[in-house]
């Protein structure tokens, strides 16, 4: 065999050593992100080890993830952004697996007709909730009917900072059952938070079905439908709360379109059932402003605000918790008094739509 053809062989395994190597470092390459994934999130605090699905979804680089369980529910904060489809129904054992979303990127989640729900049956009521915004926006659509995103925590959503919360034409379902379901909603929004109902979304809560404090917005489009007291539940000293009631001063409201009710009549005396206690929380309206600053710009010259019947209706405010002390809560004749109000100004509808709601409609002028 001559030099050169042993120098030729010589050369040629080098190269096979540098190609097989090579190929070693792109497999462990590839497996790097999947499994540093892992580790993040196992250090999350998830109970039980991530299954070989659990992986498969963290791992994928497909333009849709799909959630098959509460740990990858959870596991969406750890992208930045993406969509995100639910496969199956998924029930969250315990607040470890909700969902906190703090990056400023964008989230889409389809419930793609199945439904996500708390496990929580207990009391006190937790401020906790299956989902936080807080931070970045955050889209929970339904591609399918019957999805839901249902909870049994103080609260279904938090929106918080200045997080964005889309809801488009799915349902939100709170059922906190604590005697004082009046301080639960459906979606409660604080800081400079952002909430946006549209098209055909739907929320029933057993409190509140949207709650607005501190600089918070509510903005309205399509058709949404909004109700209090939504479930069957009936506790000695029960409270029902508002479709949308804003506690705040600096809270603002824009409805263009929907309809929003309570289950409680709005006319209900102030009277606890339980004691000699008056309370403010008793007063029950399809909107309610608390401060008076919200609802004087909240429907556009375009709309107009009707009743179950199709009668114009009035929609203002009432300032009950500017006058709350909890133990010896005014009359409203002193409070319509004091606000300068005549009696037949106060906000009032009388009529119930089908489902026995109090209920107002936002339709816009012919």
């Amino acid at each position: 065999m001559s030099e050169s053809m042993i120098a030729r062989g010589s050369r040629s395994r080098v190269v096979l050593v540098l190609v097989a190597a090579l190929a070693a470092c792109v497999a462990l390459c590839l497996a790097l992100p999947a499994r540093a994934l892992a580790l993040e999130i196992a250090a999350a605090g998830d109970a039980g080890a991530l299954s070989a699905q659990d992986v498969t979804m963290q791992a994928q680089k497909a333009k849709v993830h799909k959630v098959c369980n509460a740990k990858q529910w959870h596991a969406i904060s750890k992208y930045k952004g993406g969509t995100f489809k639910i496969m199956k129904n998924i029930t969250l054992p315990s607040e470890s697996y909700y969902l906190n979303i703090r990056k400023s990127k964008k989230y889409v989640i389809d419930l793609n007709g199945h439904k996500v729900k708390t496990a929580y049956t207990g009391v006190p009521l937790r401020t906790v909730c299956p989902l936080n915004v807080a931070g970045g926006t955050v889209i929970l659509k339904n591609s399918k009917k019957k999805g839901m995103l249902y909870s049994t925590e103080t609260a279904a959503v938090t929106i918080q900072g200045y997080g964005k919360f889309y809801l488009k034409n799915a349902t939100i379902v709170n059922n906190a059952t604590e005697f004082r379901s009046d301080i639960t909603s459906g979606i409660m929004v604080y800081g400079k938070g952002k909430c946006y109902l549209q098209g055909k979304s739907r929320i029933q809560s057993i409190g509140n079905g949207v709650a607005l404090f501190e600089k918070s917005r509510l903005y309205a489009t399509g058709n949404p439908w909004v109700r209090a007291g939504a479930n069957t539940y009936e506790g000695q000293f029960m409270h029902y709360g508002c479709g949308i009631n804003i506690a705040s001063r600096d809270a603002r409201v824009s409805l263009k379109g929907g309809s929003y009710g309570t289950k409680a009549s709005p006319d209900a005396a102030l009277d606890s059932p339980v004691g000699t206690f008056m309370y403010a929380q008793s007063a029950n309206y399809p909107i309610l402003d608390q401060f008076g600053y919200a609802l004087e710009k909240a429907v556009g010259k375009k709309y107009k605000v009707v009743d179950a019947k199709g009668h114009v209706v009035k929609v203002r405010g009432s300032n009950l918790s500017d006058y709350y002390d909890g133990v010896n809560a005014p009359s409203w004749e002193e409070l319509l008094a004091e606000l300068g109000y005549k009696p037949e100004q106060r906000y009032t509808t009388y009529e119930t739509d089908k489902a026995g709601y109090y209920s107002v409609y936002i339709k816009k002028k012919k």
